[in-house]
């Protein structure tokens, strides 16, 4: 199991309710691309935030141990934890919360959990307006296959 499942498992087996965003999400809607870092957009009641903390104090050598809830404010930007890869933790996305992009999530099955990441229509809505070159074309394949192109 590559790490990324292997946190992405362990998160949901704690139950922390998160919806994965970003390339990963991206490739799991359809449009297989290369990523080197996480993004997951979290639900940012204390309560899960607390269960969010205790579950990465085992992730990599334990950086997200200097975290605590304070620091993930319902604003824009990431929380980045660089383990063995950088993790992006969001509440808020372009306006958006974990309850508002929740009907534009898929289920799938990592290792023996099952996580929620964003569907294509969700992963366009976020990126549809970004000037990074990256989510332009992320967009422009997710429209293709949406047409069936």
């Amino acid at each position: 199991m590559d790490t990324f499942e292997k946190l992405l498992a362990g998160l949901a087996e704690a139950r922390v309710d998160f919806i994965l965003v970003g390339g990963l999400a991206v490739a799991y809607a359809g449009y297989e691309r290369s990523t080197m870092d996480l993004g997951l957009l979290v639900e940012a009641s204390d309560e899960n935030i607390e269960g969010l903390l205790s579950a990465l104090e085992d992730f990599g050598e334990g950086h997200a141990r200097e975290l605590e809830p304070d620091d993930f404010a319902l604003e824009e930007g990431a929380v980045r934890v660089v383990e063995a890869f950088p993790l992006d933790l969001f509440t808020q996305m372009s306006g958006r919360t974990y309850e508002d992009l929740l009907p534009f999530t898929d289920e799938r099955a990592v290792a023996n959990a099952t996580i929620r990441h964003l569907d294509a229509e969700g992963l366009i809505s976020l990126k549809k307006d970004s000037l990074r070159p990256k989510d332009r074309l992320d967009v422009k394949a997710l429209r293709a296959l949406q047409q069936g192109s």
